[in-house]
């Protein structure tokens, strides 16, 4: 069990990218190994702003999140809505 929601993962990832905080490799070990784990969960907003974080804080995400998140992207396509 997560202790992480995918809202939660994603505002924090948002946060620090917005501010321009390089997190340490630790904290985003364990962000990420909870995305992975609640990524089916993810929301079409939450996988947006988890993916703009990575890219802004220029990470490179695992083979395997990037597969999931590319799985929950087709699972909820019908659901995104253009801003």
């Amino acid at each position: 069990q997560s202790d992480f929601k995918p809202q939660e993962i994603a505002n924090t990832l948002w946060a620090l990218a917005t501010l321009g905080l390089q997190p340490s490799e630790v904290l985003m070990a364990g962000m990420m190994k909870q995305v992975v784990a609640v990524q089916s969960d993810f929301k079409p907003q939450e996988i947006a702003n988890t993916l703009w974080a990575l890219a802004t804080l220029g990470l490179q995400p695992s083979e395997v999140l990037m597969a999931g998140m590319m799985k929950q992207v087709v699972a909820v396509q019908s659901d995104f809505k253009p801003q």
